[in-house]
């Protein structure tokens, strides 16, 4: 018998046991800095970027005191109010963080960007270059897609946008800056690959009005296999991007799609589609490159 074992010990509880006693995970408090979003009855949200101490944010003709959320304030409870009906409080999740974050223009919506990060293939460890980056509301999900090992280079030939996207990304994912380059300029120049290096990527993400323009130096900088995504408002654009891509005799696979959600609303009595829906956004074209020579690949679809 092994010694180790006595009247004293305890028996450690079985795999079938531990699922049927989940751990109690109690609520979360909140630190200086932290973002959070508060909902009232109605679901109406009001987001908060950071905690800052001795600081009030106006909701609904209220002011709520930071101290008071870093103080008193739990992950899913409800904090009471001295007037008017108690608010919901919550860690944001990406969705609703992109959602009321500062721009300067259109962001490419979590519907849209959740198209581009499954069709792209993004994981961890990938090298991304992306080009056209707004507000940094992609930038974000690459940059947590890819983590760890991964890298983001970011190309944009308007100072204001990258000022404003960097901002962006030091507020809410500061850990990931180190993962991070910005690069002055335009991807459709010619001495591109000078410009970044000779280490290929193995994904490039397009949000240009011209993206064509940029495609006779950009099989330079992609791997063999790698793929090119490009993100377009208009038919127009999708067709004169897709002959360009074939005509290039470097990509294959082409295929372009649109993403449209619609949420449902539930009530007592009824059950029906909301009246408000993001409709069409843009649309996503994908391509696959391949070496030179290699007869063009045509997609179709699998089912």
């Amino acid at each position: 018998m092994n010694s180790k074992i006595g009247q004293g010990s305890q028996r450690a509880p079985s795999c079938l046991e531990s699922r049927r006693r989940p751990p109690y995970n109690p609520p979360m408090s909140f630190l200086p800095g932290e973002p959070l979003i508060l909902y009232d009855s109605r679901g109406r949200s009001h987001y908060i970027p950071a905690l800052v101490p001795n600081k009030t944010t106006n909701i609904n003709g209220l002011r709520i005191s930071h101290d008071l959320l870093i103080r008193e304030g739990k992950e899913g409870s409800t904090l009471p109010m001295d007037k008017g009906e108690g608010l919901a409080i919550f860690r944001p999740t990406l969705r609703e963080t992109l959602t009321h974050l500062k721009r300067r223009t259109q962001v490419i919506y979590p519907k849209d960007q959740g198209m581009i990060l499954m069709w792209g293939d993004m994981r961890p460890g990938l090298r991304v270059l992306e080009s056209g980056i707004g507000s940094g509301a992609m930038t974000i999900s690459l940059l947590r897609m890819t983590a760890p090992g991964g890298h983001v280079t970011s190309v944009e030939k308007r100072e204001e946008h990258a000022t404003l996207a960097i901002r962006n990304l030091e507020s809410l994912i500061p850990e990931y800056l180190p993962s991070h380059r910005l690069v002055i300029g335009d991807i459709g120049q010619d001495n591109l690959p000078d410009m970044l290096g000779s280490e290929p990527f193995d994904r490039i993400l397009l949000d240009l009005p011209e993206p064509w323009a940029a495609l006779h130096r950009l099989p330079e900088v992609l791997r063999p296999g790698g793929i090119l995504l490009s993100w377009v408002p208009t038919p127009l654009q999708v067709h004169t991007l897709s002959l360009a891509l074939k005509d290039s005799g470097m990509f294959h696979l082409i295929q372009t799609v649109e993403t449209i959600v619609r949420d449902w609303e539930f009530g007592p009595t009824s059950v029906r589609p909301a009246h408000r829906i993001i409709g069409h956004t843009g649309y996503l074209t994908i391509a696959r490159k391949g070496d030179p020579g290699l007869p063009y690949i045509p997609w179709e679809a699998p089912f």
